[in-house]
């Protein structure tokens, strides 16, 4: 297809911009930059290899709407300069004006090219540069537009008058209102109204200068009379009437496009005079002598237009009062039984198939027709007035679906279906593999998306993937399901425990999986690594297994992880009566005769016994059985004897009474004070040893034993 004007109008200007810069690159030009920059006032920027005058530098600039100006040459004979190039192409579509070629011959005639638009058509289809496609198609469309808009105008005709119209008729515009009114009215597409006849009522009138004379003066006029009772005597009172009036007086005869008028004259010509100086009489107050009429000029009036009117497959008629524009249409909703009709149809057409139920419901302008089919169900929103499809909604039944597929797979079973919209994606397995399906539920047409592999070959590649790196054995699959088209979920199961795999249908390769071995599985790596332990208790807690084991002197808790690789010791502790052997033993080693009061488990072990000479705490190695710490602590009855032992030895004093014995335990001693004849004794005494730490007597009496005495009080407290 070659390029014509009418193709580059139809462009847009980036379109242009385009097509020139193709043009120039098949000219020869190199290095076509383009510049965006609008103060250069340039397009683009480009370079030539002159045989005379060697490598030149190109201005170009584009203009594709309108006549080039002189003031615009001037512009680029600047922007050439300031860009430093040695010539200039100035490419105007349009053209330019008769100044600008002027210039360009005179001034400018070598330094700037002047292209227009027959020339860019030439210089395209010469380098044989193709017309783009959208452009092609673009044309076509407007094309269909134009001859659309004619045929929705109607094909009216030029009917000729004798007479100049007073006022303007437009059918256009007439149909404009019409259509307008209509659109938010009843709610029709603006495309579905077809104009099919326009009848426009006129009436004659007259339009008659006249004078007169009033006392002294005389009174000038013009004045329009359209019947009897409608006489306008002073049209000079109206600026936009005087302005039609004077349009009209110009022209002896005028043409109105429809397709038929039909004239109606209220008023003779004779009536007319008549009436007008009867009406100057009255309104000036003056005999009709004194009236005179100059000359006269016959008018018509558009009054009212009658449109038949083709909404869709319906006709409507509309009356539009040219005066007041006021506008009546007559419109019928179709009969239930032809939207029905037209819904039928519909069906046929787009699915193929009769309607077998069908239920209608109005709602404002719209007719939802609803029902089914064999194997669709269907919508269809019909508009009331035009038969319009507004929209169009249909979906295939699963039934009709698993139907097909029993046609198409005889063999195959459906494991996967998930319907979003108007799409279905099914999964079919047969004997060999598994078969993607994609429905389109409006039309029921499907094709194959993918091909995947059979679940039971996955399988066993899982299967021989697990059981190489865990502790399982024997594992068949028990069950599959696809979580989307083409992944799949595979449960295998066996009697050392489970998997559950995720993979790729399409490759089978294995995307995640999840390992969890069995209660009797755990047992057994649990007893495997403990030899000559027993499990008491195992439960399954979260993503791990807790046991609890014993033997003759610990307890063990652990957690095996459910895959069964990571196995932790969480507490390892010895029995109490263990821990009671060991106290018992640690006693009789150190001849401490006690009893053991109290075994409590912390961190470790505590051990409290109780003797007559001794008490104390053990603290015992939770699970080793070792003696960490003893705290063996002499009894007050023992520290009290051997004290007055002491002081008998000493200070030979018998009658000794013991005032107090205040134990620190944690400070590892005790305070005594005993009170004899003489003298009062006091102590400090280790707890463990017995030895005196410190010691001091006071007299019984005399002042200095007062004052000593309070000293004495305060330090063993």
């Amino acid at each position: 297809m070659e390029w014509t004007l009418e193709i580059l109008n139809s462009a847009s200007d980036e379109d242009i911009i385009r097509i020139v810069q193709r043009l120039i690159e098949s000219l020869g030009f190199k290095e076509a930059e383009r510049v965006r920059a609008e103060e250069w006032k340039i397009d683009f920027i480009a370079l030539r290899e002159d045989p005379i005058s060697g490598l030149e530098k190109y201005a170009i600039k584009v203009k594709t709407k309108g006549l080039a100006s002189s003031k615009e040459v001037e512009e680029f004979a600047e922007a050439i300069i300031k860009a430093k190039a040695d010539r200039g192409i100035f490419l105007s579509v349009s053209g330019f004006t008769k100044d600008a070629k002027v210039l360009l011959g005179r001034e400018y005639k070598g330094k700037i090219i002047p292209w227009d638009g027959e020339r860019f058509v030439k210089e395209l289809n010469d380098r044989e540069i193709p017309v783009p496609h959208e452009l092609v198609e673009r044309l076509k469309r407007e094309r269909m537009e134009k001859e659309e808009e004619a045929k929705r105008r109607g094909m009216l005709k030029v009917i000729r008058l004798d007479a100049p119209l007073l006022y303007s008729f437009s059918p256009n515009k007439i149909l404009e209102m019409v259509v307008s009114l209509m659109e938010s009215r009843y709610k029709t597409k603006r495309e579905d109204i077809f104009l099919e006849e326009l009848v426009v009522e006129l009436s004659t009138g007259y339009i008659i200068l006249w004078s007169a004379k009033k006392d002294t003066e005389e009174v000038k006029d013009k004045a329009v009379i359209l019947s009897k009772e409608e006489v306008i005597p002073f049209v000079s009172r109206d600026v936009e009437l005087e302005r039609k009036v004077s349009r009209a007086l110009l022209e002896s005869e005028s043409a109105i496009k429809a397709s038929e008028v039909e004239i109606t004259s209220p008023i003779s010509q004779n009536e007319a005079v008549i009436a007008l100086k009867l009406k100057l009489a009255d309104e000036l107050e003056i005999p009709q002598t004194n009236i005179y009429l100059s000359s006269r000029r016959k008018v018509y009036v558009p009054n009212r237009a009658l449109l038949t009117l083709k909404v869709g497959i319906n006709s409507a008629k509309a009356e539009v009062d040219l005066k007041t524009n006021d506008i009546k249409i007559d419109i019928t909703p179709l009969p239930k039984e032809k939207l029905i009709e037209i819904a039928r149809e519909e069906c046929k057409k787009s699915l193929g198939e009769n309607p077998e139920e069908i239920s209608v419901e109005e709602k404002d302008s719209v007719a939802i027709i609803s029902g089914q089919t064999k194997r669709f169900v269907f919508g269809i929103a019909l508009h009331l007035y035009s038969g319009r499809i507004m929209k169009r909604k249909s979906k295939m039944k699963r039934e009709a679906i698993f139907s097909e597929i029993a046609k198409l797979y005889p063999d195959g079973e459906v494991i996967f279906f998930d319907e979003k919209e108007n799409r279905a994606i099914v999964d079919v397995m047969t004997p060999k593999e598994v078969v993607v399906l994609e429905f389109n539920l409006e039309n029921g047409e499907h094709k194959v998306v993918a091909n995947l592999l059979h679940p039971y070959q996955i399988a066993n590649s899982a299967k021989n993937l697990i059981e190489k790196n865990f502790d399982i054995k024997g594992l068949e699959l028990v069950d599959f399901k696809f979580y989307d088209a083409t992944h799949l979920e595979l449960l295998l199961e066996s009697v050392d425990g489970k998997i559950k795999v995720n993979a790729d249908g399409k490759t089978g390769d294995i995307i995640d999986y999840f390992v969890e071995i069995s209660p009797q599985k755990a047992r057994e790596i649990i007893l495997q690594k403990y030899k000559g332990w027993e499990i008491k208790k195992l439960e399954k807690e979260n993503e791990v297994y807790k046991a609890e084991l014993e033997n003759d002197k610990s307890i063990l808790r652990i957690s095996l992880s459910k895959d069964g690789k990571i196995l932790n010791e969480l507490d390892r502790q010895l029995k109490i009566e263990v821990v009671r052997e060991i106290a018992e033993k640690f006693l009789e080693e150190k001849g401490i005769p006690a009893t053991i009061k109290e075994i409590k488990l912390n961190e470790n072990w505590k051990v409290k016994f109780v003797g007559e000479e001794r008490v104390g705490e053990l603290l015992i190695g939770r699970s080793s059985g070792e003696i960490l710490k003893s705290d063996v602590f002499l009894t007050e009855i023992v520290i009290e004897e051997s004290y007055k032992r002491y002081i008998l030895e000493k200070f030979n004093e018998k009658n000794l009474n013991t005032e107090r014995i205040v134990v620190y335990k944690e400070k590892g001693y005790a305070v005594i004070k005993l009170v004899g004849d003489k003298s009062i004794y006091y102590a400090k005494i280790d707890l463990r040893s017995g030895k005196i730490l410190e010691e001091d007597t006071l007299p019984k009496k005399g002042l200095m034993a007062k004052i000593k005495k309070i000293q004495l009080e305060a330090k063993y407290k």
